[in-house]
């Protein structure tokens, strides 16, 4: 009876040992590596990448100067002073090239090379031009439709541009701009002309010229009047001469 006791004692401890699952413990796998020691993998490495800040200046080099990009119809005035005279006017050639030369970029109903002419240079008839007709290079010209007192307003501006293109320093005057019952015209002073007056010099790049964005009328007192046509045309040819930064100090036989 102690026999079959025993027995079922020895197998009830093993049926209750075998029933616990089984705990199992991690084992760190070795990995076999293989040739030289250059062949092991390394660890990977965070890459930083740094952003260029504020405080990083840049360098510039003299390949960054700018360049002047002047207009495609830019050209250059001939060199002949020879004197013409133009519906009763005088003119030297190289203004008269010049307008020659405006007119083809303009091609509207004002003849800017014969009856439209009001007024030419090499005279002080006109006080009130202030002298500028004085010397070479100065002209005036009717925006009225010739044979008729009609102003044509709208080839005004298209016509001043041409004449900037072609050299000249040109304004639209319009009435009462220069005294009273002064007639509209467009004045025009051909850069560079080395026979102009000292006060058509001043016109270009005195206070109240050209070059500095001005209408070229001289003021008593207070700030010149801004340039109503955008500003001047500046093309390469002007630039080798001193202009814009030229003064309208230099004698005439400069």
């Amino acid at each position: 009876m102690l026999a079959i006791l025993i027995f079922f004692l020895i197998g009830w401890v093993t049926t209750a040992c075998q029933g616990q699952p089984e705990i199992s413990m991690p084992v760190r796998s070795e990995v076999a590596v293989t040739g030289s020691p250059s062949a092991i993998p390394s660890a990977p490495t965070a890459t930083r990448t740094l952003t260029q800040t504020s405080t990083q200046t840049p360098t510039l080099t003299p390949s960054n100067t700018p360049t002047l990009s002047e207009p495609p119809d830019c050209r250059i005035p001939s060199d002949d002073y020879s004197i013409l005279n133009i519906n009763g006017h005088k003119l030297n050639q190289r203004t008269y090239d010049m307008l020659e030369y405006a007119a083809t970029l303009y091609s509207g109903l004002i003849d800017v090379t014969g009856v439209s002419i009001t007024q030419g240079s090499y005279t002080s008839a006109v006080e009130a031009s202030f002298g500028t007709h004085a010397g070479g290079g100065a002209v005036d010209i009717s925006v009225m439709e010739p044979g008729t007192y009609n102003i044509v307003y709208d080839e005004i501006e298209p016509l001043i541009q041409a004449l900037r293109l072609a050299g000249f320093a040109a304004w639209f005057r319009d009435f009462d701009d220069l005294y009273p019952g002064s007639p509209v015209h467009i004045h025009a002073i051909a850069i560079g002309d080395r026979e102009l007056s000292m006060a058509a010099r001043e016109q270009l790049a005195g206070p109240h010229g050209y070059f500095w964005g001005y209408n070229g009328l001289p003021v008593q007192s207070g700030l010149p009047n801004r340039d109503p046509h955008g500003g001047p045309v500046i093309c390469q040819w002007m630039m080798e001469m001193g202009y814009p930064n030229k003064t309208a100090t230099p004698s005439i036989d400069e």
